[in-house]
């Protein structure tokens, strides 16, 4: 018989209320099948009755009680009284003192001892909760405890029970938590005494999967005992718990830890427990672990938390390399472990929950960024990036607006950007979806994150600047909802359309939110200071007044006081127009803005069309489908400077990689990246970087392209638009089939490119091949880009990628969906999910020309003087006629004069008479003019 002695609290209360409440649960049993027992134990002075009292049952986060058991008959004091499922196995109802087909029950159900006036004076779970506090587990009270009349409250099992394995049934029939002396049914009860144990080293083995699981095959053989202290117990995205083995085989080619495959929760195991269990070796979608879902374990000890395992990767091994070293650990990053951060906190789509990503030493590059698509060197960076990335994770998924590791979060303090060194970060070390996994189990604070590059107020300030160009994805910037009174852009059906959630409106219908996307925005704006900006993604809603583009110069224009500042837009002519009012077709357009007082436009706008594609093509799966995609249009506009020259812009946004045109469609890559990592409508953004570059090939003077392209800087249309040579190409560049240009045949199959237009990429040639102005799946790069002839190269001064942009974390975009509570702020981070490029120029001012003429209209011969000098090649003026010097004049070139440089200016009458005309400043046009014995300078 198991003692179990009550507290003087306990004794206490017994003797204070009715003999009944001295009636308790003590034991819990939620077993396989039909196997539910509930005890109740008579803690009392005195012997009670159970006449009037009943168990009540309230089922899956039900907010009352359903099912009621009646109890009758009398407890002696101490003792202990048992009710079974009668389908139960002869282990509880031998032990039981009634048996009811209603006692059924699973781990989320509420059960309660209650009187006959319906006062609870027992209960486990909380009514209205349905989540788990006692799945197949048996849950024995521990000494001290007492009834609990509330609930309604929050429960722990943990605080006033002890948890042991599924079907332990040896202590029913006796309170206490240890077995019952002589009786109970123990036939049931787990122990690891006797049986060989396993070390979890080498289970783990030095290779990437269990050396005790055949090749060909997931699970090994027969039944494995292991035995570990608890590292971390999981629920969510890991359903277990986690042993390492204290003392380790001193082998860092082999992991100490392991991952417990339990189903669900694990009951009654904490951290720093001394765990034996059994289960099955299974390689489970290439993660090592031991499944125990039968419930198999025993705990033997509470030995404390093992210290922490530092990470590193060691020379020459790769970060998954490492990880594997280190499977089923707990681990504990640190500067030297130097991993940083290359996809920010956000939604990962193959695990359906938000995370982070980190990778060794530094960020990881699109290959094709660094690579001529389909290359080997590109393939190879790809494959090098698959193995050189950590998925952070929290067990439970983030709530939304969360970093569930980060509590301090903030958009202007708290923040985490790419490129960031993670420190004291701890957490175990799984395997799913195809990626290794950090759990993390403890908090981080902002110096936790150590940066090398921090968030700039404004770019880079180049040395001589005068004209600086850039480049702006304004992320869907639409004022057409009824909240924000736009007009309709050339999509929309009506006001409904435009305010529909999946309408023709691409933007923010709230009212606040866009608020606060026009302040990003602007600030990002008027931090950069352009002269001439490029715009993408504003909304196709007109030219007037009441569309995006005025609504956003209008507001921009509101934070210069001084209107030299001030910007307009420029609008193409009316007949360049859709339905004379629209740039194209799509929602989206593409646009200029610029500073009248520093360039002025130099003729019209130049509509560039671009190509559409409608063509019928076959599956591989010999499904026909037509296929009919387009693209916006471009706008080219020259500006006069105000030295004279002419700088001509072309802003561009090409078809997106989202979506598959004709040539994935008969590739079988429709829904799926294509194998030479361009993304879907590759070969139409070629048709379209061509048609972009004939049309420039004509214009005069210095030239940009610039937006964004949709295409990393070695992909097809970025080469075409630089420096693909087609007779020296291993792989040729083609364009898309069944291509047109309003209306007329562009290609009606596809066809080889020639030789790139010859324009240089301005942010590689300036900042080098790993420039970058966006990230996805973790992989930085540029679609983004400025290119420029070389007469413009001449005049670059710098060019940047402001950061503000793909380095942040999109939870501080503009948008309140799935953000939740998060504060956010005006600042210019996040204001969009691509880079601005920036381009500084510099104009050098043009040396002024003067003039200087002598005109003698008198009847004699003269000689001009300056400084008293007379021109020894030429000293003659002869009557009535006229000499011209300028800068170039060798006469003057001894002077050293330049334009503004002032003389004296004279005559000598027949080469003996002195006759002053006066001091003069040389400029455009200086005359000195001898008449009648006198000299007038004009």
């Amino acid at each position: 018989m198991k003692i179990f002695t009550w507290s003087p609290l306990a004794l206490a209360l017994s003797a204070a209320l009715p003999a009944s409440a001295d009636i308790i649960i003590t034991e819990y049993v939620e077993g396989s099948s039909n196997n539910k027992a509930i005890e109740l134990t008579n803690t009392g002075l005195v012997d009670a009755s159970l006449d009037n009292l009943s168990l009540r049952l309230a089922f899956n986060g039900a907010t009352s009680f359903g099912n009621t058991i009646a109890l009758s008959g009398t407890l002696a004091v101490g003792e202990s009284y048992v009710v079974a499922n009668s389908s139960a196995t002869a282990d509880v109802t031998g032990v039981s003192q009634q048996t009811t087909g209603s006692l059924s029950f699973s781990g989320n159900d509420v059960v309660a001892l209650v009187d006959e006036n319906d006062n609870v004076l027992d209960s486990l779970g909380q009514l209205g909760n349905s989540s788990n506090y006692g799945k197949d587990v048996t849950l024995r009270r521990i000494e001290g405890s007492t009834g609990r009349a509330d609930a309604s409250s929050a429960f722990d099992a943990s605080d006033e029970w002890q948890s042991f394995a599924q079907n332990t049934f040896d202590g029913l029939g006796c309170s206490g938590v240890d077995a019952c002396d002589g009786g109970g049914g123990g036939g049931n009860t787990f122990s690891c005494e006797g049986e060989t144990l396993t070390p979890t080293y080498t289970i783990q083995g030095s290779g990437d999967r269990s050396p005790l699981v055949p090749d060909g095959s997931f699970e090994a053989e027969g039944t494995y005992y292991v035995e570990g202290v608890v590292t971390a117990v999981t629920e969510s995205l890991y359903k277990g718990f986690w042993l390492q083995d204290a003392a380790g085989d001193g082998d860092s080619a082999t992991s100490d830890g392991l991952f417990i495959f339990t189903g669900d929760a694990p009951q009654g195991i904490e951290l720093g427990m001394q765990v034996c269990v059994a289960g099955k070796v299974k390689e489970f979608f290439n993660l090592t672990e031991l499944d125990a879902s039968d419930k198999q374990w025993e705990v033997i000890d509470t030995v404390g938390e093992l210290p922490v395992t530092e990470f590193a990767v060691e020379e020459g091994e790769s970060l998954d390399e490492a990880l594997e070293r280190h499977e089923g650990m707990k681990v504990r990053l640190t500067q030297e472990s130097d991993l940083v951060v290359t996809r920010n906190f956000g939604f990962d789509y193959d695990a359906f929950r938000n995370n982070m990503v980190l990778s060794h030493e530094a960020p990881n590059f699109k290959p094709t960024q660094l690579y001529i698509a389909g290359s080997d060197e590109a393939a190879a960076l790809a494959a090098a990036n698959d193995t050189n990335q950590l998925f952070v994770e929290s067990d439970r998924k983030a709530p939304d607006g969360v970093v569930p590791y980060f509590p301090g979060l903030d958009a202007e303090q708290g923040y985490i950007r790419v490129g960031d060194t993670v420190t004291n970060l701890e957490g175990v070390i799984g395997y799913s979806f195809s990626d290794y996994r950090l759990v993390v189990t403890n908090e981080l604070v902002a110096s936790d994150f150590v940066r090398e590059e921090d968030r700039t107020a404004a770019p880079e300030a180049f040395a001589e600047t005068n004209l600086k160009v850039a480049s702006f994805n304004v992320l869907n910037y639409f004022t057409s909802a009824s909240a924000i009174g736009g007009d309709l852009n050339v999509t929309c059906q009506d006001q409904a359309d435009a305010d529909a959630s999946r309408g023709c409106n691409r933007g923010t219908k709230d009212a606040a939110e866009f608020a606060l996307q026009q302040a990003k925005i602007v600030n990002a704006l008027t931090a950069m200071d352009a002269d001439i900006v490029g715009l993408m993604e504003i909304e196709n809603n007109g030219f007037g007044e009441n569309g995006a583009l005025a609504n956003l110069v209008t507001e921009l224009n509101a934070q210069f006081a001084d209107e030299a500042d001030h910007y307009a837009y420029v609008t193409p002519a009316e007949a360049d127009l859709t339905e004379g009012a629209f740039l194209g077709s799509d929602a989206i357009q593409v646009a200029l803005i610029y500073r009248p007082a520093r360039v002025e436009l130099k003729g019209d706008a130049m509509v560039i069309r671009m190509p559409e594609q409608h063509i019928s093509g076959e599956s591989p799966d010999g499904e026909t489908r037509q296929l009919d995609k387009f693209q916006r249009d471009s706008l080219m506009q020259s500006f006069n400077l105000k030295r004279g020259e002419t700088l001509s812009i072309a802003v561009s946004h090409f078809k997106s990689k989202g979506s598959g045109c004709y040539e994935d469609w008969v590739a079988g890559e429709f829904s799926d990246d294509p194998a030479d990592l361009q993304g879907r409508c590759n070969e139409f953004r070629v048709s379209a970087a061509e048609t972009l570059g004939h049309t420039l090939a004509g214009v005069k003077g210095d030239v940009i392209a610039l937006g964004d392209f949709n295409a990393y800087a070695q992909e097809d249309p970025m080469r075409v638009m630089t420096d693909y040579d087609a007779n020296t190409a291993e792989r040729k560049i083609v364009t898309a089939a069944g291509t047109s240009i309003a209306g007329e045949t562009l290609d009606e199959t596809a066809r080889e490119v020639g030789d790139g237009f010859g324009y240089i990429n301005l942010a590689s040639y300036t900042l080098g091949d790993e420039a970058f102005s966006y990230t996805f799946d973790g992989e930085l790069g540029s679609l983004d880009h400025a290119v420029g002839n070389a007469s413009v190269l001449e005049k670059v001064a710098g060019v940047e990628d402001w950061h503000i942009n793909s380095v942040e974390s999109t939870l501080f975009e503009y948008s309140g969906r799935f953000t939740g509570d998060l504060v956010k702020s005006t600042n210019p981070y996040s204001s969009s999910d691509h880079d601005p490029v920036i381009v500084s120029l510099y104009y050098p001012d043009k040396p002024q020309k003067f003039k200087l003429r002598f005109k003698n209209k008198s009847i004699f011969w003269v000689q001009p003087t300056v400084n008293g000098y007379v021109d020894k090649d030429r000293p003659w003026l002869r009557w009535k006629t006229h000499r011209k010097y300028t800068q170039k004049s060798d006469f003057l070139k001894d002077f050293g004069v330049s334009y503004g440089d002032t003389v004296e200016l004279g005559y000598r009458l027949w080469g003996i008479i002195d006759i002053p005309c006066g001091e003069v400043a040389l400029e455009k046009n200086t005359r000195a003019v001898f008449k009648r014995f006198q000299c007038k300078i004009k």
